[in-house]
């Protein structure tokens, strides 16, 4: 459980969010209050990387304290090249926007797609072309057509 004063600590899983501009997303924001909300003792920790470092970075997560990380957009095919192994998805499209951390292994897999696409099958979605807008993998996924 998350404790009420977010503290980080040892049982705490910490997760990256690997971007050129991460601090001045609200991604992390607003994970971390749903991680909250819903008691998961977790935290996602924003890392403005530069492109000539992010390769070193994503590299040396192996054996950081983290669990895993969500990669920007603009870093997805470079994470890709890292990984030690590829979920199916990942493999097919070339690219990948999430890093699990397993036993030294770094596991890249695209999480994006289907979260998207199962939000926007919501009876209660209320508008699509406000997500087409939001990202590009939804276009994908509803075009077929790869931008």
């Amino acid at each position: 459980m998350m404790n009420n004063d977010n503290s980080i600590t040892a049982e705490t899983k910490l997760y990256g969010y690997i971007a050129e501009e991460a601090h001045s997303s609200r991604f992390s924001v607003t994970l971390n209050k749903l991680y909250k909300e819903n008691r998961v003792n977790a935290m996602m920790i924003p890392m403005n990387i530069r492109p000539d470092d992010v390769v070193f970075t994503i590299s040396q997560m192996r054996s950081s304290k983290l669990n895993g990380a969500i990669i920007a957009n603009e870093y997805q095919e470079e994470a890709f090249a890292l990984m030690d192994d590829l979920s199916e998805s990942a493999a097919a499209n070339g690219h990948c926007d999430c890093v699990r951390i397993e036993e030294g292994k770094l596991i890249g897999d695209l999480i994006m797609p289907e979260a998207l696409q199962r939000y926007a099958d919501r009876d209660d979605f209320p508008d699509e072309i406000a997500m087409r807008s939001m990202c590009h993998y939804f276009y994908e996924l509803t075009t077929g057509e790869r931008v």
